[in-house]
């Protein structure tokens, strides 16, 4: 693995209750993100370098629920519909997470040319975002009884291999995918790549949009919807037949 950055006090925000919380929680780690960034510096957030890092960081502290506590959580759905109810909640998170990052901007009076020269906010939302859809991913797995195996990095690394592959991950592949406590070089640079990728959608599409949260927050919910629609799938879930609320159709886009 290459050198990542040192431990980082802001992140703490992002232990304990994690990302599916409080619109005023949301804020703050927003603000902390965007803190860590800075520190960072512009070229290691532009490159994909602090978000790979920071991804890597925060997963395994995310607390991921049992399914016995998932389907009490949600009523005491099972199977196929929880597992839809689980991408539907998620998807709200991440739309959450945009009208959070735009009332952080606000606050801050900052302009989009200036949000564009120093993007640290757009990356903290993603690295956010992120987080959101991997804990999603993981949660997936035990409602689907396929506990991810090991320690708690082991088990953030298999995850992040399901999040950037869009499948669901047998515990032969964990073994193999991910050396010890982190990703393998290959699955490192893999998700450096995937997170610039993502950044610079984000930077292109979100920043413009963040004085108008709701269209910022639908690009967020849609690519979660996404990612969790793909992972379902290739665990075996069958869900509804492609429509969600107000007859919007769930069928993934491309892409994570």
């Amino acid at each position: 693995m290459r050198p990542g950055p040192e431990p980082d006090d802001d992140l703490d925000a992002l232990d304990a209750a994690g990302v599916n919380d409080s619109d005023s929680r949301r804020r703050d780690q927003i603000v902390a993100l965007a803190a860590s960034a800075r520190r960072a510096a512009r070229r290691a957030v532009t490159s994909g370098r602090w978000l790979a890092d920071t991804v890597v960081e925060v997963a395994p502290r995310l607390p991921i629920r049992d399914a016995d506590t998932l389907s009490a959580h949600h009523g005491g759905l099972a199977g196929d519909e929880l597992a839809d109810a689980l991408v539907r909640s998620a998807a709200r998170v991440s739309g959450a997470i945009a009208a959070a990052t735009g009332g952080v901007l606000a606050a801050q009076e900052l302009t989009v040319a200036g949000l564009l020269l120093v993007p640290f906010e757009i990356a903290a939302e993603t690295a956010l975002v992120v987080a959101t859809e991997v804990k999603l991913v993981a949660e997936l797995h035990h409602v689907a009884g396929r506990r991810l195996p090991g320690g708690p990095h082991q088990r953030a690394g298999a995850a992040l291999v399901s999040w950037m592959s869009g499948r669901g991950v047998p515990p032969s592949h964990v073994v193999a995918a991910v050396r010890g406590d982190v990703l393998g070089r290959a699955g490192r640079q893999q998700l450096n790549d995937v997170m610039r990728r993502r950044f610079a959608h984000n930077l292109s599409t979100l920043a413009p949009m963040l004085t108008g949260a709701a269209a910022a927050g639908y690009l967020n919910r849609r690519a979660t919807l996404a990612v969790g629609s793909r992972v379902a799938a290739d665990l075996g879930f069958v869900r509804p037949r492609g429509r969600g609320r107000r007859g919007r159709s769930l069928a993934p886009p491309s892409g994570p």
